[in-house]
C-alpha cells in the first residue's frame, strides 16, 4: 500500500494546486474514509478453512476483496494527509515555524486514541490471543465524522498558482540541496516503517518468547507505547520545533534525528520485556518528530507561490512512497531471515552510517554553496545556506 504514495501524493498536490480545489477534495476524502474503514470489519475471513489447511490465500477472492478495501482506505488517507498539512501551512501564512504548535494536537490525538482503542480491543476480545478489532473501526468512523464536521468550518484561502508552476517546481528540484533533502526524507521513511508497521510485532515476539503473562493485555501495552511516543515524546518537540529549527537549521535536524534513530533501534534490540519498550519510545520526539517537522517546513519554505501542495506531495512521495515502502519490505525480509531483535540491531548500524554520511554530505553542500569572495548574494540565498549549516 505505501507504494501508492509515489503516485497519489504528488498528483493530489498538483491537481488541487492547479484547479484550486484543496478543501473540497480534503473533505470528500475524509468523509468517504469514515465509511470505507468500517467495511474492513465486514470483509470475509478464512476461519472456515482452519489454520492447518494449505490454502493459497492470494488466489482466493476473499483476499482480493480485503486488499481492495484496505487499499481504498489507504489512498483516501494519503489524499487527506498531504492536504491537511498543506491547508495548515496555508492558514499559517508567513508563520511557517509555528507549524509544530499546530501539529502537536495530532500527537495528542494519536496518543490518546491508541491507548483508548488498545484497551477497548483487549476488553472486547474474549480470546486473549486472537483479538476482535471491531472497536477500532467503530471509534475510527466516529472520529472521522467529527473530523469532517470540524474541518468543514476551516476557511481556505488558497492562492492562485503561478503561470509557470511546473517550471518553478522543476527549477527547485534541480537544486542539489533540495535533492539531498528528498534523499534524507526517504531514509526517514525507511526508519519510520520499522516502527510504524513492525514494532507491534516485535512487542508480541517479546511477550511470546520471554513474558507470556503480558499477552492478555498486549494491545493495551501496544496502545500505551504510542501514547508515550506521541504525548510524552513528540509534544515537547512540536512545541519547540520553531525555535529548534531556527537555531540548528533543517539539515542539522535530520542529522540529530538519524543519530537518535540509531540509538533507539539498538535499545530495541537488547530489551526482553515488552514494558521496556515504553521508556525507549520517549526518544520518538527527537528521532521521528524532528525529521518530520524539518521536512514539512522546508518544503513549505521553498515552495513557489501557489505550489505548496505540489511540494508537500513530493515530500510525501519521498517519505511515505519510497521510504515507507522500501522500509516495510526491508523490515519484513529481515524479520523473517534473521529475527526481530537482530533486525533492529542491524538497523541501528545502518542508521548510524546514514548519520555519518548525511553530516559529510551536508558539510560538502554548505562549502560548495558558500558565496565566493567579492560576490554579492541576495538575502534569500544567504538564509538558505545558513539554514543548512549544522
Amino acid at each position: 500500500m505505501p507504494i501508492f504514495n509515489i503516485i497519489a501524493r504528488p498528483i493530489t498536490g498538483y491537481i488541487t494546486d492547479r484547479w484550486r480545489c484543496r478543501k473540497q477534495v480534503f473533505l470528500g476524502a475524509s468523509l468517504l474514509n469514515a465509511f470505507v474503514i468500517m467495511l474492513i470489519h465486514f470483509t470475509p475471513d478464512f476461519k472456515e478453512y482452519g489454520f492447518t489447511e494449505n490454502l493459497d490465500i492470494m488466489t482466493h477472492w476473499k483476499f482480493w476483496i480485503f486488499l481492495v478495501t484496505i487499499t481504498t482506505r489507504a489512498l483516501l488517507w494519503m489524499i487527506g494527509d498531504v492536504l491537511q498539512d498543506t491547508i495548515c501551512l496555508e492558514l499559517l501564512g508567513d508563520d511557517i515555524k509555528s507549524y509544530g504548535r499546530q501539529r502537536v494536537w495530532g500527537a495528542v490525538g494519536w496518543g490518546m486514541s491508541t491507548l483508548l482503542v488498545g484497551a477497548c480491543v483487549d476488553w472486547y476480545s474474549e480470546d486473549p490471543v486472537h483479538k476482535n478489532y471491531l472497536p477500532v473501526y467503530v471509534i475510527s468512523m466516529i472520529f472521522l465524522i467529527c473530523h469532517f464536521i470540524v474541518a468543514s468550518q476551516l476557511e481556505s484561502n488558497q492562492t492562485h498558482p503561478s503561470k509557470n508552476m511546473s517550471k518553478d517546481v522543476i527549477k527547485i528540484l534541480s537544486d542539489v540541496k533540495v535533492c539531498a533533502y528528498l534523499v534524507w526524507a526517504v531514509f526517514t521513511g525507511i526508519f519510520a516503517a520499522f516502527i510504524w508497521f513492525y514494532l507491534f510485532l516485535y512487542i508480541e515476539d517479546l511477550a511470546h518468547n520471554y513474558h507470556p503473562e503480558r499477552l492478555p493485555w498486549i494491545k493495551t501495552i501496544q496502545g500505551f507505547s504510542v501514547t508515550v511516543e506521541c504525548c510524552l515524546g513528540e509534544i515537547p518537540f512540536y512545541v519547540m520545533s520553531g525555535y529548534i529549527l531556527k537555531k540548528i537549521g533543517h539539515m542539522t535536524a535530520f542529522s540529530v534525528s538519524f543519530a537518535i534513530f540509531a540509538m533507539r533501534f539498538f535499545l530495541y534490540s537488547i530489551i526482553k520485556d515488552p514494558l521496556w519498550v515504553l521508556p525507549v519510545e520517549l526518544s520518538n520526539g527527537i528521532s521521528f518528530t524532528l525529521a518530520f517537522i524539518s521536512g514539512i517546513s522546508y518544503a513549505a519554505e521553498i515552495a513557489p507561490s501557489g505550489s505548496a501542495g505540489t511540494l508537500q506531495g513530493l515530500f510525501g512521495m519521498a517519505f511515505h512512497g519510497i521510504g515507507i515502502s522500501f522500509g516495510s519490505f526491508m523490515a519484513g525480509y529481515s524479520f523473517e531471515q534473521i529475527g526481530s531483535s537482530a533486525s533492529f540491531r542491524l538497523l541501528s548500524y545502518v542508521a548510524f552510517s546514514v548519520f555519518l554520511i548525511q553530516v559529510s554530505v551536508n558539510q560538502l553542500i554548505v562549502r560548495t554553496s558558500r558565496p565566493r569572495e567579492n560576490e554579492t548574494t541576495d538575502e534569500n540565498t544567504t538564509k538558505e545556506i545558513a539554514s543548512t549549516s549544522p
